[in-house]
């Protein structure tokens, strides 16, 4: 075909045309998307609103109630229904309890730590490791459902991966095996992990250790402020499961009470206790009626 001035204008005007349709095309394409986004951001925008009424609607009746949410302190069985009822994201949020302390973290005599084993669990799979040198322990840790065991080789493949393959939320040892995780205390001292006599994660009856974490068992100590913080349960848990929950679990902040700390009770040891949810507002409690709810769980567990 012979090239000439119209062939190769024509060539051109397609061209043009192609270009043309094609930033057309794009043009709508970016149109869209911009109205998608608009339409989005409205949605989220709108929703806002209404999660802000809720609130303001919970305010509105509290204040018809006489309550003041920041000063004033109400019953457990009150504050857990309050922290249940304003539950209200899109994912189950956890039930936390937050205690202070009338005590100084920084005296020895002070130091509050310890344990509860929660009647209801907390609501979350626990992974448990079990470091045990003997072939008899290592067997006993595997039938009673520890989900990591191992002895020399685990700690090992803890320290060439510097933490890295560490897929467990809670390790127990046996007395035999503490010196062999020396190596390693700088990885798991950190993240929370190094079995501690103190907290009876160090012992020769692990079946019975499983257990109690199977159980639901939640280990607590004071944090630098003098406040603890657990979470006890979730949002989606009946109520008497969160009331029996947080009883059980302030029962054994009780228990755990140091002897430098002056007074009887919770005088001159208990500040002050909230309850909330994971996105939730937090609720005063009532120091003496908490403390009467886990003097009765206490006793209903003899």
């Amino acid at each position: 075909i012979p090239v000439t001035k119209s062939t190769i204008g024509g060539s051109r005007g397609e061209d043009r045309e192609g270009e043309g349709a094609s930033e057309s095309s794009g043009r709508a394409c970016l149109d869209a998307m911009y109205q998608a986004s608009r339409v989005a951001f409205c949605v989220g925008f709108a929703a806002q609103p209404v999660v802000e009424a809720a609130a303001a609607e919970a305010e509105a009746q509290a204040a018809e109630a006489g309550w003041n949410r920041k000063k004033d302190e109400v019953e457990l069985e009150r504050a857990v229904d309050i922290v249940l009822g304003e539950a209200r994201a899109k994912f189950v949020e956890t039930v936390e309890l937050h205690v202070k302390l009338a005590t100084d973290p920084k005296r020895s005599d002070h130091i509050v730590r310890g344990s509860a084993v929660l009647p209801h669990g907390t609501g979350k799979q626990t992974r448990l490791a079990v470091f045990a040198r003997d072939a008899f322990d290592v067997e006993k840790a595997r039938d009673a459902g520890a989900d990591v065991v191992g002895g020399k080789e685990l700690v090992d493949a803890i320290r060439e991966s510097k933490g890295a393959s560490i897929d467990f939320d809670q390790a127990i040892a046996t007395p035999g095996m503490m010196s062999g995780l020396a190596s390693i205390a700088r990885i798991l001292g950190p993240k929370g992990l190094m079995p501690n006599p103190k907290k009876g994660t160090v012992t020769d009856d692990v079946v019975a250790t499983i257990a109690e974490f199977r159980k639901g068992r939640v280990d607590f100590r004071q944090d630098k402020g003098a406040v603890i913080h657990a979470g006890l349960g979730k949002v989606n848990f009946s109520r008497a499961a969160v009331l029996e929950n947080v009883a059980a679990f302030f029962g054994a902040i009780m228990l755990a009470r140091p002897k430098g700390v002056k007074g009887s009770g919770a005088q001159g040891f208990i500040k002050s206790v909230a309850l909330c949810s994971t996105m939730g507002r937090s609720v005063r409690v009532n120091i003496q009626d908490i403390l009467n709810a886990s003097v009765k769980a206490r006793k209903k567990l003899g």
